[in-house]
């Protein structure tokens, strides 16, 4: 089977986050995070994000180590994660969307970490990175299959969207949203949460 697992390492949790805080600080003008989700105690959730640029892969492990303390996973193209393998200690591990015994072994790898308390898996799926205004967010079929799984999870968006119009450096604009109800639609409720930062950025639009 062509997979890589996760292997978390302490001091690049730890590293990794420093990092990440100090490349949106130089990237990024102002960064502004809205968390409407709260966990309880020992609770496990699936989060799931539209997939727009190369560096969101770092996220994952900054949003928990920042607001959540979950034991977090996120999955990552195989092909990526072979070209920087230091992604497994941060918790990445492998999906091959191209190989449908490869994509069912990872979603049974997230849904086996999904099962012990206080985990979270991070998902991306689009399957690839999409540009941001290239219509309605498409979804593949793993996050569907996960949520069915695992019934037992929180699901949560989280919206992410730069906005380069009000200064020399963009501002970067991240809404995690609250735990989806049962019978709401994945895709449709992203897009509602980045329209939403986007009319707030831009009312007259």
């Amino acid at each position: 089977m062509n997979f890589i697992p996760a292997k978390e390492h302490p001091f690049y949790l730890w590293f990794f986050y420093y990092v990440t805080a100090y490349l949106l600080k130089r990237r990024f003008n102002r960064v502004h995070i809205e968390v409407e989700y709260h966990p309880s105690k020992n609770t496990s959730t699936l989060f799931y994000l539209n997939h727009n640029y190369w560096w969101d892969a770092l996220m994952p492990n900054y949003l928990n180590r920042r607001f959540f303390g979950q034991k977090a996973r996120g999955m990552m193209d195989i092909r990526e994660l072979k070209k920087y393998p230091f992604f497994t200690k941060i918790g990445a591990f492998s999906v091959d969307v191209e190989q449908p015994k490869s994509s069912i072994y990872s979603l049974k790898y997230a849904l086996n970490h999904l099962q012990t308390a206080n985990a979270s898996i991070y998902i991306f799926p689009e399957g690839e990175i999409v540009p941001v205004h290239s219509g309605p967010l498409q979804f593949k079929r793993g996050l569907k299959w996960l949520q069915t799984q695992a019934s037992f999870v929180d699901l949560v968006p989280i919206a992410i969207y730069i906005d380069y119009s009000k200064s020399s450096k963009p501002n970067l604009h991240i809404n995690i949203g609250s735990e989806l109800l049962p019978d709401e639609d994945h895709s449709r409720y992203l897009e509602k949460k980045l329209a939403l930062i986007k009319n707030r950025l831009h009312p007259s639009k």
